[in-house]
């Protein structure tokens, strides 16, 4: 496994230096390695791409020449043919050293924290946000066609009969006139002040990663992000074949504990929003909104376990009651694998309903201040104006330390403790409490 992957693992003691120690020695068999819960692997979908580009984003604020590959293959600037990285518009063959002068400015560009790109999101332009506006029309309107008397008949069902005329031209078609008085809903465009936000890579696609066409455009993006980084931490410990587990376990001692705040949030606007504007939408849009749903379909596409699945919703802190009950459960026997992790999505919903709470970043109040969007996100500063919204993935593969040892995975942490506490009495579900210093 190259260092780029495990990013960097420190220089460890051999078995033979362990043994021989002294307090080692002592140590020995003091554990119950089936009661120690590792980290064997970790990934993400995230804006600034996967967990080896966050990391070196984070660490040396550039791409590595390997990252800038990874990023230019996953956004879909390049392909692999024939042994050589080709440019994707211009089918140009491009040397590996090349690629990062010749990409890397433009995936920073559309990578990260940054201004809303509607193409990601179906669309949605924070700075044309639609909404509808009554009106009520002073005077009579000239007639308009519609399919047949059944839908002329509804519009009168709906606006009433004394405001709807229902009658047949002379060349037969249905006519309904509105009269005067009647209320109209006119859309209009508003001018958001949230339009900067966490996003993944513009041209990130999971068919690349291998899922088919017919599959990526069926189920949510939450999913697919999930699918991406479950695989993710999967090669990450080494396992390339999920039923590698098999050879280990029962298929009852592989659990899924990860969880979301929200659900599918295009599944969302496709049944509230689409439905109600007579947009076409899925049939089965109700199930890809569901918080279980990405879950359900790591478990049909890549394991085919019969394990425990506990799916949590903690909002901001779903992430970590996951890790919380994965680590329980396989402490408790019921599992000796455990995927954790959170998962949730940006859109025009939750966007507009955050900024209601005055939970967000106000973006035009930042940009008075002169703060590019990279600056809007700032947590730990006293002139923080409300968090960040960003959406994706991030999954981890939790494991008992005796099985980690048996299948020679990579142990990228242990995990000492988790706990989760409630809080005093109060009205504001968001605000912060002491409850977790009873831990």
């Amino acid at each position: 496994m190259s260092s780029y992957y495990c990013n960097s693992f420190p220089k460890l003691s051999g078995v033979s230096e362990l043994s021989s120690s002294t307090k080692q020695a002592m140590l020995r068999g003091m554990l119950d390695l089936r009661q120690v819960v590792v980290v064997t692997g970790f990934g993400e979908v995230s804006p600034w791409g996967n967990s080896r580009t966050r990391w070196e984003m984070e660490s040396y604020g550039e791409f590595s020449l390997e990252g800038c590959i990874e990023l230019a293959w996953l956004t879909g600037r390049i392909v692999f043919d024939k042994g050589n990285w080709v440019d994707a518009k211009t089918k140009e063959v491009v040397a590996d050293h090349h690629v990062k002068a010749r990409y890397e400015e433009d995936i920073l560009i559309h990578s990260g924290i940054r201004i809303v790109e509607p193409e990601l999101f179906d669309g949605y332009d924070p700075k044309n946000k639609m909404v509808l506006h009554q009106v009520a029309i002073d005077k009579k309107m000239s007639p308009i066609e519609v399919a047949d008397r059944e839908e002329a008949l509804q519009f009168r069902k709906e606006l009433g009969k004394e405001n709807v005329d229902v009658f047949q031209s002379a060349s037969g078609a249905w006519m309904i006139c509105l009269r005067k008085g009647s209320v109209l809903n006119i859309p209009r465009a508003l001018n958001f002040d949230r339009f900067v936000a966490g996003q993944i890579p513009t041209g990130w696609s999971a068919e690349r990663l291998g899922l088919s066409k017919d599959l990526a455009e069926s189920v949510d993006p939450t999913t697919l992000y999930v699918l991406a980084s479950t695989m993710d931490a999967f090669v990450a410990a080494g396992v390339t074949d999920p039923y590698e587990f098999y050879q280990y376990v029962h298929v009852s001692e592989v659990g899924n504990t990860s969880g979301g705040g929200m659900g599918g949030m295009r599944a969302f606007t496709q049944i509230y929003k689409n439905r109600l504007l007579g947009k076409p939408a899925p049939s089965d849009a109700l199930q890809e909104c569901f918080i279980n749903t990405p879950p359900a379909w790591v478990n049909m596409l890549l394991l085919s376990s019969s394990g425990p699945i506990k799916t949590p919703v903690g909002a901001c802190a779903t992430a970590a009651e996951s890790v919380d009950i994965g680590a329980e459960t396989i402490k408790s026997g019921k599992a000796r694998i455990c995927i954790v992790g959170g998962y949730d999505d940006f859109g025009e919903e939750c966007s507009n309903e955050f900024a209601q709470m005055k939970a967000t970043s106000d973006s035009v109040k930042e940009i008075e201040m002169d703060r590019e969007p990279k600056e809007m996100c700032r947590p730990c500063s006293t002139t923080r104006g409300g968090f960040m919204e960003s959406h994706g993935a991030g999954m981890q593969l939790l494991i008992d330390a005796q099985l980690a040892l048996e299948m020679g995975l990579p142990i990228y942490g242990i995990v000492a403790l988790t706990n989760t506490a409630t809080d005093k009495n109060g009205r504001s579900v968001p605000a912060p409490g002491q409850g977790i210093l009873t831990t």
